[in-house]
């Protein structure tokens, strides 16, 4: 009974250790309300994508093409966002969100929350997609 109950705190103390170092990764935050727009763009909405509302704030959606992209907040101004392609741009491999930075599967390459490179084997910053933005919308592509 006593090997059962420190196994019990064991596997506790490891997980807490997890989640506090942020080894799992981040929860993909899917955009919600995204509309693909007839000329291919997308058009996300801020109230409906709250995330959106604070810096550091990221969603993920698809465009018109199945490209994987995420837009992320990146200062308080209307036009304070970056929209990113969320292929490596090393090997094309989808990068994902974990301990608040992009990193591929592939490879093990990091990307800050805005795109920028920070360890290889990825030399390139991931690509930036042309977006608009007004206080109640951003409309990517």
């Amino acid at each position: 009974m006593e090997n059962e109950s420190a196994l019990s705190r064991r596997s506790l103390l490891c997980g807490l250790a997890v989640l506090t170092l942020g080894l799992l990764p981040d929860t993909a935050i899917a955009a919600g309300n995204v509309k693909v727009l007839a000329d291919g763009k997308v058009e996300v909405l801020i109230s409906k994508n709250t995330a959106l509302r604070k810096v550091g704030g990221v969603v993920q959606f698809q465009d018109g093409t199945g490209r994987s992209l995420a837009l992320v907040r990146t200062s308080n101004a209307v036009s304070g966002f970056r929209a990113i392609n969320l292929s490596c741009t090393h090997e094309g491999a989808k990068v994902g969100l974990s301990g608040g930075k992009w990193v591929c599967p592939a490879h093990r390459a990091e990307f800050a929350l805005d795109g920028a490179v920070q360890m290889g084997p990825a030399r390139a910053d991931l690509r930036t997609v042309a977006f608009k933005a007004t206080k109640t919308k951003v409309t990517v592509g």
